[in-house]
């Protein structure tokens, strides 16, 4: 999130704070008049890690929770999508869409996911190894599918926040409350940001 500048876009007024998912947590209204998009070689100078973990907490709005959008997504400098995190509200799923070696685009399906697609927080990590991904919803594994190895991103490109699958330039509106990548896929998740659990749950 520090990348897209979004805590100085809300001290400026030009990004909304309100509360997050408990009384200790802030989150950001993000969309449909801002356009979070950046180069991604600002954001990710030196390219993104063979494996890593990507991990936000956000909310959906009404309108939100049908639409097919990108959380996070990467494109080169044609408009090509190379890598994506997407909420698709149609068919109830969570699909992640990278570059293989081989230059091919593949995606990943976790499908059928109803309690995912609501106005609640929830905490959503992908850990993408080598040779697969794994879903965790709110602390819980969905499910671990086995992948091509993924390429290289080109870094000469834009990475943008929000956006809708078909139509990159119109922003959703959400709540986020944090979002980021974490180089180490086997560091445990703690999971106090969701209002639901009284417990700190961990998984390794």
């Amino acid at each position: 999130m520090s990348q897209f500048h979004i805590a100085e876009l809300a001290r400026r007024g030009t990004v909304q704070k309100g509360p997050g998912s408990t009384s200790q947590h802030v989150a950001y209204k993000i969309g449909p008049a801002f356009n979070f998009r950046i180069n991604t070689r600002s954001a990710y100078p030196l390219g993104l890690p063979v494996e890593f973990a990507f991990v936000t907490v956000l909310r959906m709005n009404g309108s939100t929770v049908t639409k097919n959008w990108n959380i996070w997504q990467m494109l080169d400098l044609n408009g090509e999508e190379q890598l994506a995190v997407r909420l698709n509200g149609e068919s109830l799923s969570l699909e992640f869409t990278f570059t293989t070696l081989n230059k091919t685009r593949e995606t990943a399906v976790f499908p059928f996911l109803p309690f995912l697609f609501n106005s609640q927080w929830h905490n959503i990590l992908l850990k993408v190894s080598k040779r697969s991904v794994t879903l965790f919803v709110d602390c819980i594994m969905v499910d671990s599918q086995n992948t091509p190895q993924r390429g290289i991103v080109n870094l000469d490109g834009y990475t943008l926040i929000g956006k809708l699958k078909d139509n990159p330039v119109l922003a959703v509106p959400f709540e986020l409350q944090s979002m980021h990548i974490d180089c180490d896929v086997g560091r445990p998740q703690t999971c106090n940001d969701l209002p639901a659990r009284t417990s700190v749950r961990t998984i390794d």
